[in-house]
């Protein structure tokens, strides 16, 4: 009887996905490949900074999950002088990735779930983000992205509304 009363605990404290750990109720994110459109949960969003000799830049990395899928966004912006690198704004455009040419701005991973196994993340060929509104009262930020992979074979794209973000002081 103890060991079935183990076993049941073990198996219970298991979980096969991430759960959602940010509160985020005017959100919207989404990701749509090959006419599919897949609604994910918010795992995890931050804003933080590096410090250079010159200034700093802004980092912004989004994740998002379903029960099949994460969706990583990746960006960068900057050089800022320090007195600007204290706010949570960030341009308003397109940030971009792409592995020929070694543009970093902007990283779109996505990974799907294997029965049994963690997330696969093929390469990404290409990729873009783009912020088209970031509220600093509320810290949310709104804008869209593509992605590609596989020798460009595998092509989605998305978007993210109202995404809340944690931002990570100096």
């Amino acid at each position: 009887m103890l060991f079935l009363a183990g076993a049941i605990g073990f198996t219970a404290c298991q979980n096969v996905i991430d759960e959602p750990t940010l509160s985020c109720p005017e959100m919207v994110f989404t990701y749509t490949t090959e006419g599919k459109t897949t609604p994910l949960n918010l795992s995890s969003s931050l804003l933080f900074r590096a410090e250079t000799d010159s200034g700093g830049q802004k980092y912004v990395s989004i994740e998002a999950i379903s029960d099949s899928m994460k969706v990583i966004l990746n960006l960068f912006d900057g050089m800022y002088v320090d007195s600007l690198l204290a706010n949570d704004s960030i341009k308003l455009k397109t940030y971009t990735f792409s592995r020929k040419t070694k543009e970093q701005g902007g990283l779109v991973m996505v990974g799907t779930r294997l029965p049994g196994y963690d997330y696969h993340f093929p390469d990404t060929d290409s990729s873009s983000i783009t912020i088209t509104r970031i509220n600093t009262k509320r810290k949310t930020i709104t804008g869209y992205y593509y992605y590609t992979a596989g020798g460009n074979m595998v092509k989605g794209q998305g978007t993210f509304q109202n995404t809340c973000y944690t931002s990570l002081s100096r």
